[in-house]
């Protein structure tokens, strides 16, 4: 009996490696005033402005502006084909991610960010246009992004 129930063991954990290596990478919680941007370098300290980009093999780089997560992807220092997931934190919701190709993306001047790519990251809707028609600017989306943002 006893030989059974280590071969029943050995299994069980067998399977539980195996669904664990097969878990979809995701997005984590980013240390915020202790990380630094995967692009420039610069500690992460506003959530409204962040963004993560995620591998196929569950990297995750962290962003502290919406243009260096725009700017690092199309740098191509992760090939395309590696990239599982980009995500965006809603500017309005700032515990909420929205997957950054999904997203709208408000241009602003007067807007403060921390690089200076003037970009915020919203979901598409009313409150996304309300913003913009508070705020005035443009709504973009992903593939419209200035390749380096502003200062760039």
């Amino acid at each position: 009996m006893t030989g059974w129930l280590s071969v029943r063991a050995a299994g069980l954990l067998a399977a539980a490696a195996v669904v664990a290596g097969c878990a979809r990478p995701v997005p984590r919680a980013i240390a915020y005033a202790e990380e630094s941007c995967r692009h420039c370098h610069m500690t992460i300290a506003d959530p409204r402005f962040a963004a993560e980009l995620v591998t196929s093999k569950g990297l995750v780089y962290a962003f502290d502006d919406v243009g260096c997560l725009a700017a690092f992807a199309r740098e191509g220092t992760v090939r395309a084909g590696e990239v599982h997931s980009m995500w965006v934190y809603d500017y309005l919701r700032p515990d909420s991610l929205l997957d950054a190709r999904l997203a709208v993306y408000l241009e602003v001047d007067t807007l403060r960010t921390p690089m200076s790519s003037r970009l915020v990251a919203l979901r598409p809707g009313p409150e996304a246009d309300s913003l913009r028609a508070s705020l005035g600017g443009r709504l973009l989306r992903w593939d419209e992004l200035p390749p380096r943002g502003h200062d760039g």
